[in-house]
């Protein structure tokens, strides 16, 4: 009886692995996790954007590919290329091993869905102090641009033109905006930090977060800066210090698929208000 009583006990932590590594594996912040994650986000992007509606690029997409012609990169599926490029990069350079389980990637879309949560609530905070006049701020300048960033794209919200815009820039704005924002910027400051200053500290993950975050939200606005407004401006500020630091603990394809969650929520929202 004491023997099988001690194998129970022994089973118990097996069955519960996965709930166990809710959160806390290291498996989901792999660059390798974060492409395979994204890859059927990317290649619902890419195939409206090529043959359905060119004219719905992100706005960080577009600001990607301006970026890029900078260095003699140009191309509509130049900003893609750049993140599966990144991501294998990092995966080679890391030297992680190329199998990646279904159940990893279970695991991933349950905690997307988890940490969307509390950028939901946020925005509730910060819209309660707007007393109603104030818009779900990531995705306001969507609603009538295509994208928080600007972006080409028409106004229209009405029929299935409205649903389409509202996937095709939740999409855009999660993935680009997260590989600008938080992979390029955040991870490639805290890299050179690390591999030139040899420096690690917390503290200077932080400060780079915030800076990355305070450019994230000054970004929205490149296109008129008559559209400030301090209260969406510090909602996208610290949006992106959420942002940064799931990115930080939890990986790109995370941190990319939160964005995306709560855009697409926001501007389906959006179109069904305004198609009512």
């Amino acid at each position: 009886m004491p023997r099988a009583r001690r194998s129970k006990k022994a089973a118990a932590p097996a069955s519960a692995e996965p709930a166990a590594r809710l959160l806390r594996g290291p498996e989901a912040a792999r660059p390798l996790a974060s492409l395979i994650f994204l890859a059927p986000w990317l290649l619902l992007y890419v195939v409206g954007l090529v043959w359905v509606r060119p004219d719905l690029a992100a706005g960080a997409d577009i600001l990607l590919r301006e970026l890029l012609t900078l260095f003699g990169v140009s191309g509509a599926l130049a900003p893609t290329w750049l993140a599966i490029i990144v991501l294998v990069l990092w995966h080679l350079l890391r030297r992680d091993p190329w199998k990646i389980s279904w159940g990893l990637l279970g695991l991933m879309a349950a905690e997307t869905l988890l940490l969307a949560v509390p950028l939901f609530a946020l925005e509730r905070v910060f819209h309660a102090f707007s007393h109603g006049g104030w818009t779900l701020a990531l995705a306001s300048h969507a609603a009538t641009h295509g994208s928080p960033l600007p972006a080409a794209g028409p106004p229209g919200w009405g029929g299935p033109s409205a649903w389409l815009e509202a996937v095709m820039t939740s999409i855009g704005a999660g993935i680009y905006e997260e590989l600008l924002f938080r992979l390029l910027m955040v991870g490639g400051a805290l890299f050179l930090l690390r591999t030139v200053l040899k420096d690690d500290s917390p503290g200077a993950k932080v400060a780079v977060i915030l800076m990355a975050a305070a450019l994230f939200a000054g970004a929205h606005v490149l296109g008129d800066p008559r559209n400030f407004r301090w209260l969406s401006f510090l909602f996208r500020t610290a949006a992106g210090i959420y942002l940064g630091f799931v990115f930080l603990y939890r990986g790109f394809g995370i941190a990319a698929g939160v964005h995306i969650v709560f855009d697409l929520v926001v501007k389906g929202a959006a179109a069904l208000n305004d198609g009512g």
